[in-house]
């Protein structure tokens, strides 16, 4: 009976805690690997972050203002509350409907929300953000993980080369300037010349030149997502698996 007594303070006492930080209860009965997984999934909300506000500060006029103020109140509370209007499908695994939306060659207006909604609801789905805090990595299911890990391949790869109906980029990341100025001007008709080469922009203000390097940065961060979601596959005792140019490509199309 004391055994149980003290059982039942220590669950009151934790319980108070709580209230000041809800965190500290069920991380006292998570396990190693349950912590691990929650950690990789907020690291993951974060790295989206970082990519958002980078693809932002290239691609302004496809996102809307207050897109990352709702992903953010998202991912502070645990939450998927955010549906956008192109959206009619409401089950959990949506994100593959916002994915397809945001590499469309038609037309989208925000279409990079689309984008970044997506991956989060991929995030969510693929780490069970519905029941956020678990005592266990067991409770993780390693076939949504999985699937999560090959579709954040196909999008870090689409994203390098999608364009629209009209052959421009859907999304400018590796890309200079310059290559951009210049593929737009010789779609209107004008000679490719040395002439022309020197009068872009951005190659005239000595702001990037032939040589520049590509922008790797977004690499970088999808990189780093990657290796996020193969730690957590080893956490809950699942190879990671790569995929090949043509897996990814035929993942895309079905997705």
């Amino acid at each position: 009976m004391r055994v149980i007594a003290s059982f039942v303070v220590l669950v009151l006492l934790l319980q108070g805690c709580a209230d000041k930080n809800g965190e500290f209860a069920h991380s006292i009965f998570q396990t190693n690997g349950a912590t691990l997984m929650r950690d990789y999934h907020m690291l993951l909300d974060k790295m989206l972050l970082k990519l958002g506000k980078k693809l932002i500060k290239r691609n302004r006029e496809i996102f809307s203002k207050e897109i990352l103020w709702y992903l953010k109140n998202d991912m502070e509370n645990h939450s998927n509350t955010i549906n956008l209007p192109l959206v009619k499908n409401l089950k959990k695994d949506n994100f593959k409907d916002y994915l397809r939306i945001a590499f469309s060659k038609n037309k989208v207006r925000d279409r990079g929300d689309y984008l970044l909604i997506g991956l989060y609801k991929m995030f969510y789905w693929s780490f069970g953000g519905d029941s956020f805090h678990k005592l266990s990595a067991l409770q993780y299911d390693g076939k949504k993980l999985q699937l999560g890990y090959e579709i954040l391949q196909v999008v870090a790869w689409k994203i390098k080369v999608a364009r629209d109906k009209n052959g421009d980029y859907l999304f400018l990341t590796w890309q200079n300037n310059w290559q951009i100025e210049l593929e737009k001007r010789v779609k209107k008709g004008e000679r490719l010349s040395i002439k022309l080469i020197k009068n872009l922009k951005y190659i005239k203000n000595k702001k990037e030149s032939l040589l520049s390097p590509s922008n790797l940065s977004f690499e970088v961060i999808f990189g780093k997502m990657e290796f996020i979601y193969e730690q957590a596959l080893k956490t809950v005792g699942i190879e990671p698996k790569s995929l090949g140019a043509d897996a990814l490509r035929s993942l895309f199309l079905i997705l």
